[in-house]
This record gives structure tokens, sequence and C-alpha cells, in this order.
């Protein structure tokens, strides 16, 4: 159900890049993939929200967030034509294979990310849990600088009075908020815009989004009085602390080393899985900078719904990472339990 969508693109946009399909010939099947897009939407939402394992629920990140990358690729192609600026920029061939490869395959992306940060090396268990955790929490904090100073800078590109508006718009309708009055298509772009960014509320999902809003208003806030977004994300995280506890909890733990050494594999998968999410976040980042270039997206309407995805897009972000991190200080998200969740889980003693 969920390759549906893919495998439509990839063949709709086939003859359009090979046998040089009009613009209006390639617009109008495209309506016939919104559905599909949605339908996409539901079916991964559906397996993040009632998943049964950490993988399924990865899984169905992975769909949500490839989806919404696939979408913001329809809308660049249906709008390419118009946007001399964007004609470099476009989305190859094998750039949409990978998407489709992704919503099709998305534990078998996860796999291969895991198998990527090899095998645990022959030594002491202490020290080696101890490692784990310090190369997770600095690459997952890592990532989110890396891919959220994109999303940052396209955002603070963005008009600050726009910004106000679309940050009251963030976790609803946008399309009944927007009242979009588009024809043709400019329509049409805005629409798989607007598919994209329901699926970015899917991966924050609904008990999310009243603190999504909180936090993006106090973001928001200090970005624009200057502080700097890694500085922004070190307040939040507070990863030195966490560092420091957990290895307080290694050299208090006096039982056998299997907890060490399943403890050294379950933060070493979390991270792996976090920086395979991370990359198709940064695949949206880079498909909202193309589309915020052509015409429909310059227009009033155009503008806000750019501002309402990048705004959701940080909050998943920044969100998704504090919660590899640590789940337990804010509830933006809890999908998963984090480096701290299963140091404390496997190596302190619960109360008797």
């Amino acid at each position: 159900m969920a390759a549906a969508y893919a495998a439509g693109v990839q063949a709709l946009l086939t003859p359009a890049e090979t046998r040089g399909v009009g613009i209006g010939e390639f617009a109008a099947p495209a309506d016939t993939l919104l559905p599909a897009s949605r339908t996409l939407c539901e079916a991964a939402e559906a397996g993040l929200t009632g998943g049964a394992t950490a993988l399924d629920r990865a899984a169905a990140e992975v769909q949500l967030l490839a989806g919404a990358a696939l979408d913001l690729v329809v809308a660049s192609h249906l709008a390419g034509g118009e946007a001399p600026a964007t004609r470099g920029l476009a989305a190859a061939p094998a750039d949409i294979a990978e998407l489709q490869a992704l919503i099709e395959a998305p534990e078998a992306y996860l796999a291969g990310a895991v198998a990527g940060r090899g095998v645990r090396a022959v030594g002491d268990a202490r020290s080696a849990m101890t490692a784990a955790v310090h190369t997770a929490l600095t690459g997952i904090r890592s990532d989110v600088l890396t891919t959220g100073g994109h999303v940052v800078q396209g955002l603070l590109l963005l008009d600050a009075a726009l910004l106000k508006e679309a940050l009251r718009i963030v976790g609803g309708d946008l399309a009944a908020k927007l009242g979009v009055d588009l024809v043709g298509i400019s329509r049409r772009v805005i629409d798989f815009v607007i598919a994209a960014n329901e699926k970015i509320l899917a991966l924050l999902g609904i008990d999310a989004l009243d603190e999504a809003h909180t936090q993006l208003a106090a973001w928001l806030a200090d970005l624009h009085a200057g502080t700097l977004f890694p500085d922004l994300v070190d307040k939040l995280y507070g990863t030195p602390a966490i560092e420091t506890e957990i290895a307080d909890w290694i050299a208090d733990y006096s039982a056998g080393e299997a907890a060490l050494i399943m403890g050294h594999d379950e933060v070493t998968l979390l991270a792996s899985r976090f920086a395979a999410k991370d990359n198709v976040v940064d695949k949206i980042a880079t498909g909202l900078a193309i589309v915020k270039l052509t015409p429909p997206a310059l227009t009033p309407v155009g503008r806000l719904a750019i501002g309402v995805v990048y705004l959701g897009l940080l909050a998943y972000l920044v969100g998704a990472g504090y919660d590899h991190v640590d789940s337990d200080r804010i509830k933006l998200l809890d999908w998963v339990e984090g480096v701290r969740g299963i140091s404390q889980r496997l190596l302190v003693t619960p109360p008797a």
C-alpha cells in the first residue's frame, strides 16, 4: 500500500524526463497521486502509533520522511518549468529511486545503517559501553546540528512576520487555514507541499502538537534574539550531564557484563537509526530549498505554506534528537527509549 505512491511518482516522472512531456500533460495525472500520498501517510502513521517494536516504529518514521521528501520532489517537478533558478537543483532519477526504496523497504535501509557502524570490538565491556554512549550522544548532537543548521538557515531567510503567522498555523489543517485559491500548476504545487506537511505532523503525533507549538515559539524567539542554533540545542539536550550520569552508572555497576554488552549494542543501534532518519530529514530540507524558489511558493499562500513546513520539520528534528538522547525530561516526542533510558534500564538496579 505504502509503495504505491512511490511507484506512481517514479512512473509519472520518468516520461517527463525522457520524452519531454509538457508540463500540462505532467500536471494532470499528478492529481491522481495525491490520494496515494495520503494513503501512504495514513498507513505509515498507523505503523508509527501502533508499531509493536522499535524497528516497526523506526520503519514508519522513515516512510513518512521519505514520503514528505517525495511530495516535494513532485512539487518541484510540477513547478520546474516555471523556475529557472531551480533547474540545476531538481531531484535526479537516482534520488527518486532512492526515496522509492526507502518507502518500499525501510527496514532494509535501517539495517544498512546499522551495518555501516561495524561490529563491537572484543575487549572490556565497561569501556565498550562507555565509548558507545559517548559516540551516540556526540553523533546525535552532530547530526541535529548539521541538518538542523540547514533547516534553520532556510527558516531564518523567511520574513519574521510571516513566520509568526506560520507558527499560528502549525499543527492545524494547513489547507483549510490557507484557504488556497490558486489554480492550475500553482495549486498542485501547494497541494504537494501540504501533503508533505501532513506527514511531518504525523511524525510529531497529535499528543505532541501543543508542546511542539510552545517549543517552536521559544526557539524562534531565541533565534531571532541572536541565540545560535548549537547553543539552543546544547541547552535543551544537556548531553555532557547525561554522559556524566551514565558514566557513574557504568562505574557503579557490579553485576555481570551481559547488561553492559547489551547496552553497547542497543545504544549503537539507536544512534545508527537516528542517523538514518536524519539523512532523510536533510533530503526534505533540500526539497524545501528547491520548492521555495518556484513561483507558486513565492505567492503569499506559498510562502506561508513553506514556513509552516520548515517549522514542523525543525520541531521534528530537534524533538527526535532529544527523544534519542533522553526521552524523560520533555515529551515533545516519545517514539524511542533514549540513550539515557536504555542505560538506566540496564544498569541501575530498581528500588526494592
